[in-house]
């Protein structure tokens, strides 16, 4: 028990410095882009189309020429053509959402100081800007180093206002990604999906500024204030990573479940084993260069898989420390739900089970009382 949180965060440690290789180094290795080089980047045409880039400039170059690789970076992903590319960001954004909404969720409980809050939106940002894989080991060090283990008082929202803050979710983080997903890439004004690219980037300041305005507006449900709360959280958080799970796996299976329904060329580049296996970037058999697009692919697959293992460790962490009963049975349970709904559901699973474990004491005692 007392040595839980060093080990985890020496195997956080290591996966940080996996993702600042992985993420960086592997782009450099293939040729597809140098992490210097994105504030060189000049190209104002979205890849394979003549649509021109057009996005508000700020007048620095390396700023506009980083914005505009990102919007470049994104649309790799986003475009339908790019099979590979475009179902590799399905597990990523799913990660990412159920991984934001654990981070808010245990941010805002327990009278967290404005030094916490600060840092993990800012982490999170940082994430946005330079990978999730890297940024989301950082904050979980962070977090396990600035907190304590927790306790029925400390595991309590406090004065938060879950109600204010799952709005702010929804106006701060879901439009501007929706946003990004349907809007057209030619489109201008708040229809241009280039816009809606650059606006997601920066969602931390969008939900902490929605839920700086809704706290006082929303009235806090007495729901919101007890373990019902944050458990509410866990729930959208499985439901948001299971989505974008089921999702690509669905796509996955389907030239073996529907084959006549999907086209020659797109089965050849859905291959399971190329998907969840990460790519071998540093193996001297592999290609020193390739395509824009296999390398966003090859970009976002690590960064799902540095920013999941990250928050399975400490998710599995703070479940151990809780001292909860069946530990094995919970991970077996827990590596079930990952294999269904992906890794960001395991954790939030996890995290349930912390804080009925954290909770067991109190109820075993009142009900002693009666």
């Amino acid at each position: 028990m007392a040595y839980t949180r060093p080990i985890a965060i020496t195997l956080l440690a290591g996966i940080v410095v996996t993702a600042h290789f992985s993420l960086g180094k592997q782009a450099e290795n293939n040729g597809t882009f140098a992490i210097a080089d994105v504030f060189t980047y000049t190209t104002r045409t979205l890849p394979n189309t003549s649509i021109p880039i057009r996005i508000p400039e700020t007048g620095i170059a390396a700023v506009d020429n980083y914005f505009a690789f990102m919007v470049s970076f994104f649309w790799a992903t986003l475009d339908t053509r790019n099979v590979r590319a475009h179902l590799q960001g399905h597990p990523l954004l799913g990660t990412l959402s159920s991984t934001w909404l654990l981070m808010l969720g245990e941010t805002h409980r327990g009278g967290r100081g404005a030094a916490s809050v600060f840092g993990t939106y800012f982490l999170e940002i940082m994430g946005e800007l330079l990978g999730i894989g890297m940024f989301t080991g950082v904050w979980c060090i962070v977090h396990l180093i600035s907190t304590s283990r927790p306790n029925a008082s400390k595991s309590a929202t406090g004065k938060t206002n879950l109600t204010a803050l799952g709005w702010a979710m929804l106006i701060g983080y879901i439009v501007p990604t929706l946003g990004m997903i349907h809007c057209a890439p030619d489109g201008s004004g708040l229809a241009s999906q280039q816009l809606w690219t650059i606006l997601r980037l920066f969602h931390p300041i969008f939900v902490f500024t929605s839920y700086i305005v809704l706290s006082t507006i929303v009235p806090s449900s007495s729901a919101s204030q007890g373990a019902s709360g944050p458990r509410k959280f866990y729930i959208f958080s499985i439901l948001a990573s299971a989505f974008f799970h089921i999702s690509a796996v669905g796509i996955l299976l389907a030239p073996y479940l529907t084959p006549l329904w999907v086209k020659d060329e797109v089965t050849a580049a859905l291959n399971i084993y190329d998907f969840y296996v990460p790519y071998p970037y540093w193996l001297d058999a592999v290609p020193r260069q390739v395509s824009f697009d296999l390398g966003v692919a090859t970009f976002l697959q690590w960064d799902n898989l540095c920013s999941a293992s990250a928050i399975c460790v400490w998710a599995a962490a703070l479940y151990v420390e809780s001292g909860g009963k069946g530990r094995i049975g919970a991970f077996v349970q827990a590596g079930g739900v990952a294999l269904l709904a992906g890794p960001g559901a395991a954790a939030a699973f996890l995290m349930l089970e912390r804080d009925a474990a954290v909770a067991a004491p109190v109820v075993e005692g009142g009900k002693k009382q009666r």
